[in-house]
């Protein structure tokens, strides 16, 4: 990932609406899910370790793969008691045994260039979780909303909600709350993606946009991130949104019958 963006998303996820606003939402999920705190918690490609503080809420032990010693760096300032472990997300079942974790968060990661093989990367997460452990996840929603600030993030695609749910069964979980977030940006980012298609833009260096990647003033920052608090509150109480530039879904592994002849590992 470009290390500009790195740097700037550490200067600013602790107070911008939209990282401030997901952190809630996920936070809130889990609760209204009746997710017991225990445990060890993994952050999956946690990039400059913004999200970590949320972990530390919900396990009693964090940690933290990302596959950049920069974002590692970062992600130390920012929460020292962290296991911070420099990995590939796509071989899970070299990093870490079975049963490891009660929860894995990965926000916006599987849609990176990086991430090889999305399903096989999620039944890796389903074999590293303890019976009953929970994954949660956002993506970028809507192919139709890819834009350069995607491919500033080093991303590769956007998801439909259906296709992600289909994806998380077939790695062996259940469903326990799925929806789309962010509503209102959804016309917004319909029309920037659509105005960059149609102009240079969209081929343009992959540099970061700072504009995008700033605080707007104080007031709309905060109503921003209540309105997006409301939704937060709607999808934990197990409602769903029909559109939004984001996805949330929260699963549950499903027990998997040990093979006959086979001892139950401990």
């Amino acid at each position: 990932m470009n290390e500009a963006f790195y740097r700037q998303t550490s200067r600013i996820e602790d107070r911008h609406w939209w990282f401030r606003a997901r952190r809630t939402m996920a936070d809130r999920v889990l609760r209204a899910d009746g997710f017991t705190k225990g445990g060890r918690g993994l952050d999956l490609g946690c990039g400059s370790g913004g999200n970590l503080a949320l972990l530390q809420r919900h396990c009693d032990e964090v940690v933290a793969l990302d596959r950049s010693p920069l974002a590692l760096e970062l992600a130390r300032t920012k929460h020292g008691r962290a296991q911070l472990i420099c990995g590939d997300a796509n071989r899970l079942d070299r990093l870490f045994v079975p049963h490891s974790f009660q929860l894995v968060t990965i926000f916006n990661v599987l849609y990176h260039r990086w991430i090889h093989d999305e399903a096989a990367l999620l039944s890796g997460v389903g074999r590293a979780l303890r019976p009953g452990g929970r994954l949660l996840l956002t993506e970028p929603a809507f192919p139709l909303l890819f834009r350069r600030h995607d491919r500033v993030d080093w991303g590769r695609r956007r998801y439909r909600l259906g296709e992600m749910l289909e994806r998380v069964r077939e790695a062996g979980f259940a469903v326990r709350r799925a929806s789309y977030f962010n509503l209102p940006a959804f016309l917004p980012a319909l029309l920037l993606a659509a105005a960059e298609r149609s102009s240079r833009t969209f081929a343009a260096e992959e540099n970061v946009d700072v504009r995008e990647l700033s605080i707007p003033a104080a007031p709309i920052n905060r109503a921003l991130e209540a309105l997006m608090g409301l939704e937060g509150r709607w999808i934990g109480r197990g409602g769903r949104l029909p559109l939004g530039v984001g996805l949330l879904v929260l699963a549950q592994v499903e027990p998997r019958p040990a093979p006959a002849g086979d001892p139950v590992r401990s």
